[in-house]
């Protein structure tokens, strides 16, 4: 609708410009005038296009949430992931190759002294 508002006023604004040439004194108005409705007149053509051009848009606009709400539905549906859990490093625990003659806790190899009462251990046999 504009467009065809831009149009009109246009012509109306060159045909007044060309009217104004003819005398002396509106030689500066006329010119001034031309390019006022020219540039009316070309901006209204282009108008024209413009519904077209914005409904095409709209529809891009409204097949787009719509693809939009879709994902995000089968992303609420679908169940959630398990957390992932790393397993625990186990200690490394001895096995008992010398015990305390004192206590009888089982040592490690290498150790020199018991862990439980700290007495010395004898030497590995």
């Amino acid at each position: 609708m504009a467009g065809i508002a831009r149009l009109v006023i246009g012509l109306i604004v060159l045909i007044i410009g060309v009217a104004a040439l003819v005398t002396i004194i509106g030689f500066i108005l006329g010119i001034l005038f031309i390019v006022v409705g020219v540039v009316l007149i070309v901006s209204g053509l282009s108008a024209r296009e413009d519904a077209a051009r914005m409904s095409q848009q709209q529809e891009q606009t409204n097949l787009l949430l719509q693809q939009q709400l879709q994902m995000n539905a089968m992303q609420a549906s679908r169940p959630p992931t398990p957390p992932q859990y790393y397993p625990q490093p186990q200690p490394v625990v001895a096995t008992a190759d010398r015990y305390c003659p004192v206590c009888g806790m089982g040592n490690a190899r290498a150790a020199a002294f018991c862990q439980k009462c700290g007495k010395p251990l004898p030497p590995p046999p």
